[in-house]
């Protein structure tokens, strides 16, 4: 009996030692499952999500295709402005989007992986439009469609559209996991030229030129180049004027380098780039200049047309005989003699000065309005056949109608002077030394312009200089802003050289000349910039939005901006992590714009300190020479070397918001392109 129960006893330790181990082992199966199924869950969704991209770049390769179908010519409304044609928002969804929605669903090897399909137009907030495709079945629901941002952008006024594509995919086997995604991925289409979608860049054809990146520039934003130069060498040039080199670290370059070409591609490795970070490159097919004699001829064009000037050019040859013509047409404009009693025949006229105190160009006679004993008010548009000086001497001096002059003006303030729309047939000096200048209505002089201004806004701060409306300059047109502000709501073109020049004084904490401005600035010759702030000035936008504005400088010859916050540093010395760039602090501010040259341009992040918010681009070469080094240097001898760690000497941190503002005077061409923009994988 012992015996039977002994075996009983065996037999159930066998059979429980049996249990065990089979349920390990169904458990180490399971699990084994379960880790391969993961696996290939794992596997379909990399998959699924990589054949979703490529499905994306179909639809955009497809849209950019079909946008050469569409005119961009716009329309002038009886009022003068323009809009753009009637037929284009139709022909941009029946000829564009839904051919392009139709046709990747079209392809049979898709029938079982996309889900739905279908843009939005987030151009107006207020109208967001769903575009789907022609099959029901592959549309998008509306909660599929729900987005998180849309814009202000005008469709009657702006050819501007940004479109959110919706893409929703699964994967067609399911035995390999069920994987869906929505991907949504935000494209602007743009009548703007290449340039602005670039912090930096260079179009030249040439081996020769190209992008030149010495030293330690960082470039927050895409790049273009077709030939490319890397050198560890940062120029700059001593007090002598002398060519100097400094050993520096390699630039950092925060996006894609774009190209026609592959012609930099073995320069895009690790040890030509900051902290090793290798930038993608890219091939745009679609890098579209700008025809600039020809957009230079149409805003003169529109300019002297709102100004009820009939002189047009249609050449260039045109342009050259322009401020001679101009003359006379303003010359013809003085019909009446001068009747009003403030207006005094001066045989001996005064000589004014410039803020500098330079004695300008000595008058031969001429006329003078002084304000010596009281205010002075004019109702009706003043015409004066002759040179005039205006001088606010005592007391304010306001203009309510138009002024012609046939000579040359100098509109001196010590005082306030208001003026509405000014004409002259020689040059218009506008002289500044205390109080508020204004002009609500555009300048035109056949002439020079020359603006200036030292008035002092810490003793009042309605000081300084406005100018609200379109300024043309026959010759050239120089901007002075000594230790005081201006502010400039208006576009730009001047036929000689632009120039916008601060000097050195009464800046022991920061740069104190300064102009806002909100203007697209054509210079048919040279441009400099030097010792200024620019920055953005504020205003109200066509649809009632509060924004802020830019200068978009487009100048025909070379650009030369020197001198700009020399010797400073910022606040913080440490250099932030990437993308590199400084918080907001006081003490420097960046420049809000973007310079565009026909010809080449050379900048010196070496003494100067360069941080421009939007962009630089050179036709022909530009020459970006920079160290990193955030450090306190009084002098060009004493410039340090580069170490890592510090903030870049010459900045770019691009502004996409240019491309959405509808900038009514920038170049238009004659098709949209594709600027990427936001890219979104749920």
């Amino acid at each position: 009996m012992k015996k039977l129960n002994e075996q009983g006893n065996a037999l159930l330790t066998v059979l429980l030692v049996s249990i065990v181990f089979t349920t390990i082992g169904l458990a180490i199966v399971a699990s084994s499952i379960s880790g391969a199924k993961r696996v290939e869950t794992r596997e379909s969704d990399i998959t699924v999500t990589f054949e979703s991209k490529k499905v994306l770049e179909e639809i955009t390769s497809e849209i950019a295709a079909r946008l050469n179908t569409l005119n961009l010519d716009m329309v002038k409304r009886t009022d003068g402005t323009y809009r753009v044609n009637a037929s284009f928002e139709g022909n941009l969804q029946n000829r564009v989007l839904v051919p392009s929605l139709d046709h990747i669903l079209e392809n049979t090897n898709y029938d079982d992986s996309i889900k739905c399909l279908s843009i939005q137009d987030l151009s107006n907030t207020n109208d967001i439009l769903p575009i789907q495709p022609t099959s029901a079945q592959n549309q998008c629901e509306a909660a599929t469609l729900e987005n998180t941002s849309s814009y202000s952008i005008n469709r009657d006024d702006d050819y501007t559209r940004v479109l959110e594509i919706v893409l929703v995919t699964n994967n067609p086997n399911e035995n390999e996991g069920d994987v869906t995604r929505t991907l949504k991925k935000k494209i602007i289409l743009s009548p703007l030229p290449s340039f602005l979608k670039y912090a930096a860049g260079s179009a030249s054809e040439d081996d020769k030129g190209g992008l030149f990146l010495n030293g330690s520039s960082n470039i927050n934003g895409n790049a273009f180049a077709n030939y490319l130069t890397i050198s560890d060498d940062a120029k700059y040039q001593d007090r002598q004027g002398g060519a100097r080199t400094i050993h520096s670290l390699p630039p950092s370059v925060n996006g894609d380098f774009y190209s026609t070409g592959a012609h930099i591609l073995p320069l895009l490795k690790e040890s030509n780039f900051y902290q090793e970070d290798v930038p993608d490159l890219k091939h745009d097919s679609q890098f579209i200049n700008i025809e600039f004699d020809k957009t230079l001829r149409d805003r003169i064009n529109t300019i002297l047309g709102n100004n009820n000037l009939t002189a047009t050019v249609s050449t260039t040859e045109d342009i050259k005989y322009l401020p001679s013509v101009l003359k006379q047409e303003i010359s013809s404009k003085v019909t009446t003699n001068v009747t009003e009693s403030e207006i005094a025949k001066t045989e001996t006229q005064q000589v004014p000065q410039s803020v500098l105190g330079d004695s300008l160009e000595e008058l031969e006679g001429g006329f003078t309005i002084d304000s010596k004993t009281g205010p002075i008010q004019f109702n009706n548009t003043v015409q004066v056949n002759g040179d005039v000086v205006i001088n606010s001497s005592n007391y304010p001096i306001t203009f309510n109608k138009d002024l012609i002059v046939n000579g040359d003006l100098y509109v001196v303030s010590n005082k306030d002077i208001s003026l509405q729309a000014v004409k002259t047939a020689g040059n218009l000096h506008l002289i500044n030394f205390d109080g508020n200048v204004t002009v609500a209505q555009d300048m035109v002089a056949a002439g020079k312009i020359v603006i200036e201004s030292s008035a002092d806004k810490t003793v009042n701060t309605a000081n300084g200089v406005k100018l609200n409306g379109d300024i043309f300059s026959g010759t050239t047109l120089s901007i002075r802003p000594l230790n005081t502000e201006m502010d400039l709501n208006s576009n730009i073109i001047s036929l000689g050289s632009f120039t916008v020049k601060g000097d050195e004084t009464g800046e022991s904490e920061q740069e104190n000349d300064i102009v806002r401005f909100n203007s697209v600035v054509y210079s048919n010759a040279d441009s400099f910039i030097s010792n200024v702030n620019i920055i953005g000035l504020p205003y109200t936008n066509n649809l009632g939005n509060a924004t802020e504005g830019q200068l978009i400088l487009l100048s025909k010859d070379r650009l030369t901006i020197t001198r700009m916050n020399e010797f400073n540093n910022y606040a913080d010395m440490n250099e932030p992590s990437y993308p590199y760039l400084p918080i907001e602090e006081m003490n420097i501010k960046p420049l809000q714009a973007f310079f565009y040259t026909e010809r080449d341009a050379e900048l010196y992040g070496v003494g100067s300190l360069f941080y421009i918010k939007g962009g630089i681009f050179a036709r022909g070469s530009l020459e970006i020479n920079a160290i990193r080094a955030n450090r306190s240097f009084k002098a060009i001898e004493n410039v340090p070397g580069s170490t890592e760690g510090y903030m870049s000497r010459f900045i770019v941190d691009y502004d996409q918001d240019v491309l959405l503002q509808g900038i009514d005077a920038l170049p238009i061409v004659d098709r949209l392109q594709i600027i990427p923009d936001d890219f979104v994988i749920q």
